[in-house]
């Protein structure tokens, strides 16, 4: 009995060992490697290319307040957004990651303490390299607008933490942080350089801009005239195309699921592209959750993109759940199995007396 029992230990020990190492490793692996397009330039002497972070939303402390599960849940969307990060980060390489917004989830309503917390965690889970740019957006559970009041101290405390001002330059590129929220569009200065008309002008939004169209998206269209516009907020993979002056005439398709196709848009045609990018954290409510990716070739005036799926955090709870409960009715059967055993040998050497 001694050596069967042993057996079953070792069997349940090999069962649970097995479905860690896929959930916590082997899952993530194989998305990159089977799902995860390769975006890249045709030349590299013009290509700027992009990471796109939305609606990470770093659980808070007043939401999640029963111990141990709001400390459990925290902990484990920490974890699930660092290990996505890390693998879409170095998928990438990217010259530029931007956070379009909803970077904290009660950033809104945080004492001072409790967003020094909540910012200490949110450097913690997306660590890279430094020499990396970084541009941040704020969204309205960060500084408010939607269901909570929009102030100007909360937009001074995300403004002190990032110290970022609204147009980011790189390279062949101009980025311009629009805040619908607030409805403030940042200026660019003119001078030579930017009347020569060569360059590639991006906007980033946390709230959609051509799918709801109003008095600030045409300025922003008309004062900016970007070529693309990336936004998050809806959890949502869309596409929306519009005239290049005016942002009206809107063609709106929705990007599914999918093993990665990489989408080409031909940029200086007369339209201006929105992309919306797909949150990145389970805790959601979203089915599927990704990363954006972008791609621009300032040679050729073209945009790549793609969404970078990621698995299922729920899918993997739901399949700790069910081995543990196959683990405990394997444990039971054979527990019962092991009783009975005995209990037909006592009662066979009764009868053999």
């Amino acid at each position: 009995m001694f050596n069967k029992q042993r057996s079953t230990a070792r069997i349940i020990l090999v069962i649970i060992i097995a479905v860690l190492i896929y959930n916590e490793y082997i899952v993530y692996s194989l998305k990159k490697w089977f799902s995860w397009p390769d975006i890249h330039c045709d030349t590299s002497s013009k290509c700027i290319k992009i990471l796109l972070v939305a609606d990470p939303q770093i659980l808070g402390e007043q939401y999640e307040t029963n111990f141990p599960r709001g400390a459990l849940t925290r902990w484990d969307s920490d974890r699930y957004l660092y290990k996505t990060f890390q693998k879409a980060f170095y998928h990438v390489n990217p010259h530029v990651v931007v956070f379009l917004g909803d970077i904290l989830d009660e950033g809104s309503i945080a004492t001072n303490e409790e967003y020094g917390r909540y910012m200490k965690r949110f450097y913690d889970v997306f660590n890279v390299d430094p020499s990396v740019k970084f541009v941040f957006l704020p969204g309205d559970n960060d500084i408010g607008g939607e269901t909570e009041p929009l102030t100007i101290g909360k937009m001074e405390r995300f403004q002190r933490t990032f110290r970022q001002s609204g147009i980011i330059q790189l390279g062949h590129t101009d980025m311009f942080k629009v805040n619908r929220l607030a409805y403030t569009i940042p200026k660019l200065e003119i001078n030579a350089r930017h009347l020569q008309g060569n360059r590639t002008r991006i906007v980033f939004s946390h709230l959609p801009l051509l799918l709801r169209p109003s008095s600030f998206v045409q300025q922003v269209v008309t004062q900016i005239h970007p070529h693309a516009i990336f936004t998050a907020h809806d959890h949502k993979s869309l596409h929306i195309s519009a005239n290049a002056e005016t942002g009206e005439e809107r063609f709106v398709e929705v990007f599914p699921p999918s093993t990665g196709p990489v989408w080409n848009f031909q940029l200086n045609v007369g339209l201006v592209h929105e992309l919306m990018v797909p949150t990145c954290s389970y805790r959601m409510g979203a089915v599927d959750m990704g990363f954006g990716v972008a791609a621009f070739d300032g040679n050729t005036d073209t945009m790549l993109y793609a969404v970078l799926w990621l698995p299922s955090r729920f899918t993997q709870l739901y399949v700790y759940v069910i081995t543990l409960i196959m683990v405990c009715y394997y444990d039971r059967v054979t527990f019962v199995y092991e009783i009975r055993t005995v209990e037909y040998v006592k009662c066979f050497r009764k009868i053999i007396k």
